[in-house]
């Protein structure tokens, strides 16, 4: 088993190789979302997996949180300090200002509770809002998630032993890695090592599995000593994070659970005490947030920047070089990111063009000024190569507009003028040299009127009905992340403004 870290440097220094726009999504159907529940994937609710009774349990006191004085302060304190942010007066920069202080608050209740519970359980963070189990969660989305990720976490203790279970089909996810944190991804509100993991490990093809094709992790204190399959729960760690990269959304997640099988039981801690850890988490997000869009403020509208590396743990240069021009295989590099800032008139659109470098997953994501993903259940705010129709060299043309162009390959950002712009590349095959020459294409901002003429011969155009048709595949296969669960995801409960 490979152990992977993603050392790739500030987070604000990453995250300029990756960010996104701004949207409004208009009101989706119920019936299509609820139609699209998959079987259960585990035995909830007696299971520890983001849809289990344990983790109906942290999203309830989350809930608890949220109507606290102290948070409720926290929100309007994260607020302001979004107001004041520097960029205000680009074009509808401030139109989600209140939603994005909301989803940073409900992002940092939810780390909070994960402290208010005594036993582990994964929980589904940063992601869009749903109702499921009777009650309605809001949307969690945070620093530029990727639409494209399942993301979970679980509260565990650096004195513990645990034994993580992974269930998992022949077919395993673009990339799927479990990292240990202090909190959040932010361990120096805003410092130099943020979003560098304490410890990580990455799930392969090559990883060990069981006889009954499940994979079991141990994670505890001290270093692997040879042991396969094991996470170490290094001083001052929190937390482990999943990252289950979902590519092709058609393959079902990975179902996960998690006990605790030695050391002590943790100490729960008062909702008073758990509404100032979220009070905290919030001050300290907003902070990192507005920080990232100074960093984004000074890139060159409607292009991408430099393709930055994704280090694998201790193969990076010590002077966190974050551009290289040497060839890097998957035993030197998780992958890489680049990011852009969009500045469209109404009748204009962005072609992008990216090269998918060797590795197995592509993705480009869009977001709000705030960092915040657009609604991605129904609308394509974001695509990946499993999703979008290639070109005959394999490379894939995108097409970034305010209005709906009838190209397959359209990021939808909801009519906003100004965002951000992420280009993932991760899962390497073989060495390569991931510069921007070699993983960009055409980057051009043309006039909607003569999009067709600019754009390759072999483009894909839809009709509304099948424009229709591929919002419902995507809602679909969104839905699997529901575990089996009854619920309804974005769409018509994703409308911020």
């Amino acid at each position: 088993m490979e152990t992977k870290t993603y050392v790739h440097g500030a987070m604000l220094s990453a995250l300029a190789a990756g960010l996104g726009a701004s949207s409004r999504v208009a009101a989706q159907p119920h019936a299509a979302s609820q139609a699209a529940n998959p079987p259960a994937l585990q035995d909830a609710p007696e299971g520890s997996d983001a849809n289990s009774a344990k983790a109906m349990e942290v999203e309830q006191l989350a809930l608890k949180i949220m109507t606290t004085p102290a948070y409720k302060e926290a929100v309007a304190k994260a607020l302001k300090d979004f107001q004041a942010n520097p960029y205000a007066d680009k074009p509808d920069f401030m139109r989600y200002v209140k939603s994005a202080a909301d989803e940073a608050g409900a992002f940092a209740a939810l780390y909070a509770a994960m402290d208010g519970v005594p036993t582990p359980v994964f929980i589904w963070i940063a992601a869009a809002p749903r109702k499921w189990h009777g009650y309605t969660f809001p949307g969690s989305r945070w620093f530029a998630d990727n639409v494209d990720t399942f993301y979970r976490s679980a509260r565990i203790d650096e004195h513990c032993t645990y034994e993580i279970t992974l269930r998992a089909g022949n077919t395993l996810p673009a990339q799927l890695s479990f990292l240990t944190y202090n909190w959040s991804m932010l361990e120096t509100r805003g410092g130099a090592q943020d979003d560098v993991p304490l410890s990580a490990i990455e799930i392969r093809d090559s990883t060990p599995r069981n006889a009954d094709g499940t994979f079991t992790l141990i994670a505890g204190p001290g270093p692997a000593n040879g042991r396969p399959n094991y996470l170490e729960l290094k001083p001052n760690v929190k937390q482990i994070h999943v990252r289950e990269i979902r590519g092709d959304g058609s393959v079902p997640p990975v179902g996960l659970a998690i006990k605790r099988t030695g050391g002590p039981t943790p100490k729960t801690k008062t909702l008073d005490d758990l509404a100032k850890a979220a009070a905290f988490y919030l001050d300290a997000g907003v902070e990192a947030t507005n920080n990232v869009t100074k960093v984004f403020g000074a890139l060159e509208e409607n292009q991408l920047g430099a393709v930055r590396v994704r280090w694998a743990e201790g193969a990076g240069p010590t002077e966190r070089k974050m551009v290289a021009d040497e060839p890097l295989g998957p035993d030197r590099a998780v992958g890489f990111i680049s990011s852009g800032l969009f500045n469209l008139r109404d009748d204009e659109a962005l072609i992008l063009t990216l090269k998918t470098m060797g590795t197995q997953y592509v993705g480009i994501n869009t977001y709000r000024p705030f960092l915040v993903s657009p609604e991605h259940v129904y609308g394509s705010s974001s695509l990946n190569n499993y999703q979008a129709k290639a070109n005959p060299d394999g490379s894939i043309t995108f097409v970034l507009s305010r209005k709906d162009p009838d190209a397959y390959n359209w990021l939808d950002v909801g009519g906003i003028p100004f965002g951000y712009i992420a280009v993932r590349w991760q899962t390497l095959t073989h060495p390569v040299v991931a510069t921007a020459k070699n993983g960009i294409g055409l980057v051009k901002t043309v006039k909607l009127a003569d999009l067709r003429a600019e754009l390759p011969p072999t483009t894909k155009w839809v009709t509304k009905v099948e424009r229709a048709e591929q919002r419902e595949t995507r809602a679909r296969q969104f839905m699997l992340r529901c575990l089996g669960t009854p619920a309804e995801v974005g769409g018509e409960l994703d409308k911020p403004d």
